[in-house]
C-alpha cells in the first residue's frame, strides 16, 4: 500500500515512524506536495493509494491508515 506524505507537513513525522515500525507493509513516500496546502500546516495528512486522509492527531491518522488497509481487502 502506498502512503504519501507532504514534506512540508511537520505533523507527519510521528505517523511515518509509527508505520515504519510495522515493517514492509507500507510503501512510504515523501512528496514535495500532495495537493492539500490549506490543511498542511495544521492537520495530520496523507494520501493512501491516492485517497486523501486527514486527522487531528498522529494516532488518529495512523489508525485511519491501518483501517484503510483492512477495509480495502
Amino acid at each position: 500500500m502506498l502512503v504519501s506524505f507532504c514534506k512540508e507537513n511537520l505533523c507527519s513525522e510521528q505517523v511515518i515512524k509509527m508505520l515504519e515500525k510495522k515493517g514492509d507493509e507500507y510503501e512510504i513516500r515523501i512528496n514535495k506536495c500532495i495537493g492539500v496546502c490549506d490543511k498542511c500546516t495544521h492537520k495530520y495528512i496523507c494520501r493512501v493509494d491516492g485517497k486523501f486522509l486527514e486527522a487531528d492527531t498522529a494516532q488518529e491518522l495512523y489508525d485511519m491508515i491501518v483501517n484503510f488497509k483492512k477495509d480495502s481487502i
